[in-house]
């Protein structure tokens, strides 16, 4: 299953600034991925607020989740979560017999008028059971070792590279060290323009995936899989994704790492 030529190119898919391949093992499209009536159902559960709701026809979180292999009981984290939307959906997804962390760094802490973590405020508000919520350095998010099924990073990586100067190797260590073997590490960020590398990080909040891959794979991980399920070849990549009208529908790269078995 490969995606549409005209995406590979646009994203920059094929070959890395460095002038060399950087293809995952498989790429899925988008519209053969399935989704499990479990996963439908935890989508849709009332326990999920309105407004996040609202923002899941250009999230696809049933199909993101179906693609990375998430399963009821695993134990996930997703990293840098702010107000947990992922967290929620992961929370319904495992159930009872898993168990999500949330984790938030001090720049997050800092934007909380009341102190509190916005992944605790979730667990009062929402009543999760099987989320716990994680405050620390994205270098030492305090995930324990080796118990980790799965760890996200959604829409952030981009500003560890940038905005947060993130040791990303100390970062990437870390959640190699919480992962099981075999374990996911799953990435989703906005799509700079091919050869931007690095330098639309603060600019747009956008990176270069050859930089990103590059990054990861640095760390030990295997790149298994991508998909064009978020992709948008509408976007303006030289436009900030906070504009008007590109915010929520940006070009996305959706990447799934492995931990060595």
């Amino acid at each position: 299953m490969k995606l549409h030529l005209t995406a590979l190119v646009t994203a920059g898919l094929l070959i890395s600034s460095a002038g060399h391949a950087q293809l995952a093992d498989t790429v899925v499209a988008g519209s053969d991925i399935d989704v499990p009536a479990s996963f439908a159902a935890a989508v849709a559960s009332d326990r999920r607020p309105d407004d996040e709701k609202a923002r899941d026809a250009n999230r696809h979180p049933g199909k993101v989740m179906a693609f990375f292999g998430v399963e009821e009981g695993d134990t996930v984290a997703e990293i840098m979560t702010s107000g947990g939307y992922y967290v929620g959906v992961l929370s319904e997804i495992v159930g009872p017999r898993g168990t999500v962390y949330g984790h938030n760094n001090g720049w997050i802490m800092q934007r909380q008028e009341d102190g509190r973590s916005p992944i605790a405020k979730r667990i009062d508000k929402v009543g999760h059971t099987n989320v716990v919520n994680l405050v620390g350095e994205i270098e030492d998010p305090g995930l324990p070792e080796g118990e980790l099924d799965a760890v996200f990073i959604v829409l952030i990586y981009h500003d560890m590279l940038g905005l947060f100067e993130t040791d990303t190797a100390a970062a990437n260590a870390a959640i190699m060290k919480a992962l099981k073997p075999g374990g996911v590490y799953g990435i989703i960020d906005h799509h700079a323009a091919p050869g931007a590398g690095l330098g639309a990080t603060r600019s747009v909040h956008r990176v270069e995936r050859a930089a990103v891959v590059q990054d990861i794979m640095d760390a030990g991980f295997e790149f298994v899989a991508e998909t064009d399920l978020l992709e948008n070849l509408d976007d303006d990549l030289s436009k900030s994704v906070f504009t008007p009208g590109t915010r929520g529908n940006t070009h996305r790269m959706v990447l799934k790492f492995r931990k060595p078995e």
